[in-house]
């Protein structure tokens, strides 16, 4: 005889049984982990791919040089002729070159250069202000700091430009997954997200109060390539793709991808570009990573704000019907007249090209489709036991919609937002190959198609490699999407 199943086992609810239909279908998880990898290229591009280094340990001789000389020239505004706001900006000018100078400074030199800075303030402190003699005096304490041995610096390029927005982008994300893996009944899903969100604004406003971004414009590929870097004590962590964004590399330009180069033809000081370079001599696969960035930032931000729209209005016309539906459903019909692509096309012309414009045009029209779908699914559910029943408890309109129909119609959308990602990315780069898409030199797909479409056969790196990036990216969305729509009907197999 066969044992009955044990009757004790947890019962699953729907959404529990939903990602179960997903974890079961392999190409849909496939799909799922190609996408996670694209988000995070997406997310750590700038320490992926950067001309600036991870860590640098090296003798920056310009820069303790072009310091030593800015406080000599500041101490000289310090005198009692020159404006009181002018002598204030010297002063911060001054004191912070001080510092740079004094990390390049043996032990014992450094203690020197303390104490003319010490010696400095006291003058200042005293009377304000420098005399003629007094400036020329110090000029010649710092006379001997020109012929000193430096000592190399620890430095973290890469990470000290990061921007506000890519820092708080690389810790939200840091949050996020703990936010993810943690279970508990107490604390919601939603709870934990926006938790984990907060905790990474606070951090990065911290982060950027402590470590402003600074603009970095050092040449370090010269300072690594040079031939006395190994010996003056230096040490390099470079980024996995040591290439920036916008590199030009002028000499390389319409290079090949190098493992396609025989070697004997392979020039000696090339550097080794995995997918090639562009016409301007900027590296394909470095530009590919970026241009991650703005195509999952255009998906995501722009499904995100005409879902929402479009939740709120169709839950609005489903749920209260009568003028309201009448009014919301007029308003779709007009919006739904106009052509995506032909007006986007209009007000990139007539604005300044922008990846926000792209964003917003993309959200006033798409929201129309998640609208109708919301207020078909509020027109079935509106009327169920379950709602007439919080009504009888004296539930108010809001915690009906939002905490008790919502919840309950939210699959479709789901499914649609999967496919609208996809046709989201699939709009800019189609706009970016036109020209009017991304503005330059910020890199994208679509830009990278454009800029290989006068020489196809001469410079075929330039389209194939983005045309793949492009159509992985989408079908990934699209099977997603598909699998997203099996788990949800109800008559899936158990």
């Amino acid at each position: 005889m066969t044992e009955a199943p044990p009757t004790d086992a947890p019962a699953r609810s729907y959404w529990q049984q939903v990602g179960v239909g997903l974890r079961r279908n392999r190409i849909a998880m496939l799909a799922a982990a190609m996408l996670v990898l694209v988000a995070l290229v997406a997310v750590f591009c700038p320490l992926i791919a950067n001309n600036r280094p991870l860590y640098l340990r090296a003798v920056l001789e310009a820069d303790y040089f072009n310091s030593l000389q800015i406080v000599i020239e500041q101490t000289s505004f310090l005198t009692p002729e020159i404006p009181a706001e002018t002598r204030a900006n010297a002063r911060t000018l001054a004191l912070a070159n001080f510092e740079e100078v004094r990390t390049h400074l043996q032990p014992r030199e450094a203690g020197d250069l303390a104490l003319i800075r010490d010696d400095l303030l006291r003058q200042l402190d005293a009377g304000g202000t420098l005399s003629t003699e007094a400036s020329a005096a110090l000029a010649a304490r710092l006379d001997p700091f020109f012929e000193v041995t430096l000592t190399p610096v620890p430095r973290y390029p890469a990470i000290r430009a990061l921007t506000a927005p890519e820092v708080y982008a690389l810790l939200a994300f840091a949050a996020m997954i703990p936010a993810m893996l943690i279970r508990g009944r107490r604390v919601g899903f939603a709870a934990r997200l926006l938790a984990a969100l907060a905790i990474a604004g606070i951090c990065t406003a911290m982060w950027k109060s402590a470590w402003p971004t600074i603009q970095d414009n050092r040449p370090y590929r010269a300072i690594v390539e040079a031939q006395d870097f190994p010996a003056s004590g230096g040490a390099v962590v470079r980024t996995p793709v040591s290439y920036g964004e916008n590199e030009n590399i002028i000499r390389e330009s319409r290079q090949p991808p190098t493992w396609r180069i025989p070697a004997a033809q392979r020039a000696a000081d090339a550097h080794w570009h995995w997918l090639g370079t562009d016409t301007n001599g900027r590296d394909v696969l470095a530009r590919m990573i970026y241009g991650a960035r703005v195509s999952m930032l255009v998906g995501v931000i722009a499904v995100s704000v005409y879902t929402a729209i479009g939740i709120v209005l169709g839950a609005l016309a489903g749920f209260y019907g009568g003028w309201t539906d009448i009014a919301i459903s007029r308003v779709i019909e007009v919006v739904i007249c106009f052509p995506p692509l032909m007006l986007i096309l209009a007000v990139q012309a007539f604005l300044a090209p922008s990846i926000f414009n792209i964003i917003l045009t993309l959200a006033a029209l798409w929201w129309t489709g998640v609208a109708r779908l919301q207020r078909a699914e509020f027109l079935r559910l509106v009327g169920m036991d379950f709602v007439q029943s919080v009504r009888a408890l004296g539930g108010s309109s809001l915690r009906i919609i939002f905490l008790h129909i919502l919840p309950n119609g939210l699959g479709p959308i789901l499914v649609m937002t999967s496919f609208g990602i996809a046709g989201s990315i699939l709009i800019e780069s189609g706009l970016s190959f036109l020209g009017f898409g991304v503005p330059q030199p910020m890199a994208s797909w679509g830009d990278l198609l454009n800029n290989g479409r006068n020489d196809i056969k001469g410079t075929w790196w330039l389209t194939v490699f983005p045309g793949l990036a492009i159509f992985a990216t989408v079908t990934c969305f699209n099977l997603l999407g598909e699998a997203v729509r099996d788990a949800l009907d109800p008559r899936r197999g158990k």
